[in-house]
């Protein structure tokens, strides 16, 4: 009943924060969720987590993804937000092969590689959790819960309550390509640092 309520008010919330004049302008909000859900509005967010399962939610307008880099350094973290992002034009060959529907629950950590969730219906697959939530025809909503890191350079899983670092997560959203699929215009970027609640 509870997680009912919460998934109400969240859809609420992103139609309220999301509602644009124009059904054609390109947006995307970005939510972390654990014990309650926190809109990544400002470039920069902290937050402090529980050693547990967490939720990236992320609602897409009028696009089909977004970039996302997880590190445990703060290299990318640092950019301000009008620093260049490295390899911005070539993220699409930046991005790495991912489960199909989130399926390990879990958090891709590489420094030569970005995350791309998207979502587009005409393919039978994508990099959320298995059920999408369709708003309208424009927007949706996925959902990636995170209950590990993996490791790609180690091919390592660690559960998220053996963790004791800060996690850095870098959103780029794309707004504009040539003709080729290579970025040439931000549409936004948002970071957030994640530190854990110390155990007793």
């Amino acid at each position: 009943m509870l997680a009912n309520t919460s998934l109400k008010i969240f859809l609420f919330l992103f139609l309220l924060i999301s509602f644009r004049a124009s059904s054609q302008k390109k947006n995307a909000s970005i939510r972390i969720q654990q014990d309650e859900s926190v809109l990544l509005d400002s470039f920069e967010t902290r937050l402090v987590l529980q050693k547990k399962a967490f939720k990236i939610q992320v609602l897409l307008e009028n696009m089909d993804g977004i970039y996302c880099y997880a590190a445990f350094t703060d290299s990318i973290y640092r950019l301000a937000e009008t620093d260049v992002v490295p390899g911005f034009a070539g993220l699409p060959n930046l991005a790495m092969a991912e489960e199909q529907f989130n399926k390990e629950k879990e958090l891709l950590v590489n420094p030569q590689g970005w995350a791309y969730w998207f979502y587009n219906p005409k393919e039978n697959w994508h990099r959320f959790n298995k059920k999408i939530i369709l708003l309208d025809s424009n927007r949706v909503v996925g959902i990636k819960s995170i209950k590990q890191i993996y490791f790609v350079e180690t091919s390592k899983e660690v559960k998220l309550k053996d963790i004791s670092q800060p996690l850095y997560l870098f959103f780029v959203a794309v707004k504009e390509t040539d003709a080729t699929g290579k970025p040439i215009t931000e549409l936004l970027r948002k970071k957030v640092k994640i530190e854990w609640i110390k155990e007793d």
